[in-house]
């Protein structure tokens, strides 16, 4: 006959089975839970400047005019991002990345972003951003659809968008840990309820 006690006592000190496995789930989880804060954040953070500034306002108005749409998008910013990742399925942290890439397009052209105007950066910036960090992802089909946003404007913008950066792509570890310490050193709040249904800018 078979003795399963060996078996048995290595089942029982296996990772997935004592206390170290509680810890590891528990890292795991606080992560994410910081990750999903973040993306929160970022999505109130650009409301209130949305908020502030005045469609069609600032200096530099013929770089924004690709990305101005014909009326404000429905959904809300937070929920846009929320989508992007979703349904692209990449990594949470990106949109640390498309932050940074909005801001150094701001500083640089002097750009007012805006109820009009957001959406479509973020799309963009997002779009860039993924296809420099990620060694696969999906088609500009896709991603247009994903978006609310015709093939053939999401090709323009992403080419809008790459020549506002200088095509200059790369974030430097010390800049992003920046922005990611800064971002988790905010407090939490209470999450809005918006719809996830689809929708399109024109």
């Amino acid at each position: 006959m078979e003795d399963n006690s060996n078996s048995e006592h290595s089942t029982k000190n296996s990772i997935y089975s004592n206390k170290n496995a509680k810890i590891f789930k528990s890292d795991y989880e606080q992560k994410e839970k910081k990750s999903f804060l973040i993306i929160k954040i970022i999505g109130e953070l650009l409301a209130d400047i949305c908020g502030q500034n005045k469609p069609n306002n600032g200096t530099n108005i013929l770089l924004l005019k690709p990305f101005i749409s014909k009326k404000m998008p429905s959904i809300s910013i937070k929920d846009y991002i929320e989508r992007l990742l979703k349904y692209s399925k990449t990594f949470n942290e990106i949109v640390i990345i498309v932050l940074i890439y909005l801001d150094t397009i701001c500083a640089k052209h002097k750009l007012n972003l805006n109820y009009y105007n957001i959406h479509k950066f973020i799309f963009a910036s997002f779009i860039v951003a993924i296809k420099f960090y990620e060694d696969d992802y999906y088609s500009i089909n896709y991603y247009a659809k994903l978006g609310g946003i015709p093939k053939k404007e999401a090709i323009s913008l992403e080419y809008e968008f790459l020549s506002l950066m200088d095509f200059k792509l790369f974030v430097k570890q010390e800049l992003y840990d920046k922005y990611y310490n800064n971002l988790s050193s905010l407090d939490d709040n209470d999450d809005d309820d918006d719809s996830d249904d689809d929708f399109n800018f024109m």
